[in-house]
């Protein structure tokens, strides 16, 4: 077995307390001279941040309420286009309008109407032969 051994111990304990001390007092000294600067950022940030936010929203809802007044004016507009159209069609399908225009045409209403029988539709013959090739006939006419 091992046996356990005794470490030596610094001869001057009290040297390197004092070193210690002194290196943590110059570190709260350094905490202390900024304590007083981190509280005052703090303090702005806390006031900054908010006020940031409200101007930021209100820019926001600023600039939706354009954008409202602007679809609103333009959705006007088209309505009025739109009503300006539906006149113009409503004047030249009127009855009026078109009878002068027969009547310039020297067109009149028919005393004789005439019936025309329309001939059956024949059916186009089913092609034979292979698809890609078309019908075999087609090779052999004569131009």
């Amino acid at each position: 077995m091992i046996a356990p051994q005794a470490f030596p111990q610094p001869a001057n304990r009290s040297r390197e307390r004092a070193r210690s001390a002194s290196k943590q007092r110059a570190r709260r000294a350094k905490r202390r001279n900024y304590a007083g600067f981190l509280r005052v950022m703090i303090a702005v940030t806390a006031i900054v941040v908010p006020v940031m936010l409200y101007v930021m929203l209100t820019a926001n809802l600023t600039s939706l309420n354009y954008a409202l007044a602007h679809a609103q004016t333009r959705k006007t507009q088209l309505l009025e286009a739109s009503a300006r159209l539906d006149d113009r069609i409503a004047h030249l399908d009127s009855r009026e309008r078109l009878s002068a225009l027969a009547v310039q045409l020297k067109m009149h209403d028919p005393h004789l109407y005439a019936v025309v029988d329309i001939p059956a539709v024949q059916p186009k013959p089913v092609p034979h032969g292979i698809a890609f090739l078309g019908s075999v006939g087609d090779w052999f006419k004569a131009p």
